[in-house]
């Protein structure tokens, strides 16, 4: 396949609630205006985004600085902007790569470029790179998959709460291993967006419910539940144990992940604080995905 041309690009730091705001400013800017997710160390899912204008020229350096340091101003921002030579390459070839498919027990996770390697007997779940953090490539988010895996083939949740969706990857996975009453809930309108369009795309319209909530007390996500999932960060998974582990019903179970191994302690002890035992840990590149139960009795 023939290479793509240059092109230069000229990008500016944002919070991921501000993309779209930043991206109407801009308007149509260059050859193409997208955004992208900044990929820090340690941290599972990034709350900073870069939105990029390209063009297939030299930008005017000065002029860019300006406009760039405007739009900033207009979203309450400190301008953080860079400039960027792109040399040419196979772009089409260098997305398949990074979105290669992944499999993780039953579950296989692919892109639309990859659906005719969807292998027999599979749990295929069809997932493009977007704006709701979740693509199945992160190792939590494959801690929590194999996680689902296991507990849905012992028995297949009545109820199913998935407390930050994201891209709503965990909530669809576990509607493909058999789960019912599925709520998938996140404190981003844009991530409850995503996910219910991710639910129509894999067939599973009717089967999941989408809203955004930012915590487990929230009165639309009342009741107890066989299954709860929450993939999201040590800080937050401290501060939400009380109203997590009272969302677990009495033989149920409790999936945790988005902490690092050395954030596992604390986590573990917060967590048997509220009455759940921790049952199984998988660990992946430095991650740790952790699962709790609750006695019957």
């Amino acid at each position: 396949m023939p290479l793509s041309p240059e092109f230069w690009s000229v990008e500016l730091d944002v919070p991921v609630g501000l993309v779209a705001a930043a991206e109407d400013l801009l308007g149509e800017a260059g050859i193409a205006v997208t955004s992208y997710e900044v990929l820090k160390p340690g941290v599972a899912v990034s709350p900073d985004w870069r939105v990029q204008v390209l063009f297939d020229a030299p930008p005017d350096e000065a002029a860019w600085r300006a406009r760039l340091a405007e739009v900033a101003a207009a979203l309450g921002l400190a301008p953080v902007i860079r400039f960027a030579h792109l040399p040419p390459q196979d772009w089409v070839r260098h997305t398949n790569v990074v979105n290669a498919p992944i499999a993780a027990g039953r579950f296989f996770v692919f892109g639309s470029h990859d659906a005719d390697a969807v292998p027999p007997g599979a749990l295929a779940l069809l997932l493009d790179a977007g704006l709701a953090f979740g693509t199945g490539r992160a190792p939590s988010t494959y801690g929590c998959l194999m996680a689902i895996d296991a507990l849905c083939r012992r028995q297949r949740p009545r109820r199913m709460l998935d407390m930050g969706t994201g891209s709503g990857i965990l909530a669809m996975a576990a509607a493909k291993a058999g789960a019912r009453g599925i709520v998938a809930a996140d404190i981003d309108p844009v991530a409850v967006a995503v996910t219910a369009a991710n639910v129509r795309r894999n067939g599973l319209a009717g089967r999941i419910r989408a809203l955004t909530a930012s915590r487990p007390a929230d009165p639309r996500l009342a009741g107890r539940y066989d299954l709860v999932v929450a993939n999201i960060l040590a800080d937050p998974l401290c501060r939400m144990a009380t109203g997590l582990a009272r969302r677990v019903a009495p033989g149920g179970h409790l999936v945790l992940s988005g902490l690092l191994a050395r954030e596992e302690r604390l986590i573990v002890a917060r967590y048997r604080a509220t009455g759940l035992v921790l049952q199984r840990r998988i660990a992946r590149e430095g991650w740790h995905t952790l699962v709790f139960s609750r006695r019957r009795s």
